[in-house]
């Protein structure tokens, strides 16, 4: 078990709560997420499985294909996923958490590259490269900024 995020405190396990995940095709699922309590700072802590998002319902693979803009409200195919407006605001909440994500991104890979600085000077995007190479882009982010103790801005209207 990792760390707590927040004050690097050993995890104890508490409990576990339901959750719902919708996924393509409007399929929905219920999930049990597994909850700590760090023995140091008292917080509670989820263990989030890589198909879910911190403050979404939706299959990581149905955000994902969203902000790649793969699926669209225009699309036929899209009939069951979430509405134009569900959409329009996972776009807004990457365009406000962009640089948040860049700066997360290159703070674990200056760890992992045993504080070589290069890696703060590159000109090229992190977040640009992963999602290039890597088709669970969104899944990997999320895991490596939340398990780290960093977290996303949630966008509300």
């Amino acid at each position: 078990m990792p760390p707590c995020p927040s004050c690097r405190g050993k995890l104890v396990y508490r409990d576990r709560k339901r959750r719902i995940m919708k996924g393509e095709g409007g399929t929905r699922k219920w999930l049990m997420i597994r909850r700590f309590r760090c023995s140091k700072c008292m917080k509670l802590h989820n263990e989030l499985p890589g198909v879910v998002l911190p403050y979404k319902h939706y299959d990581s693979e149905v955000i994902s294909g969203v902000l790649e803009k793969v699926v669209t409200p225009d699309d036929l195919d899209s009939e069951d996923y979430p509405c134009g407006e569900t959409m329009l605001l996972w776009l807004q909440w990457l365009q406000k958490n962009l640089e948040r994500i860049e700066g997360y991104l290159r703070a674990v890979a200056y760890e992992l590259s045993d504080y070589d600085s290069r890696i703060l000077h590159v000109g090229a995007s992190l977040l640009a490269s992963l999602q290039k190479s890597n088709r669970r882009w969104l899944e990997q982010v999320i895991r490596t900024i939340y398990n780290s103790g960093g977290f996303l801005v949630p966008f509300r209207r």
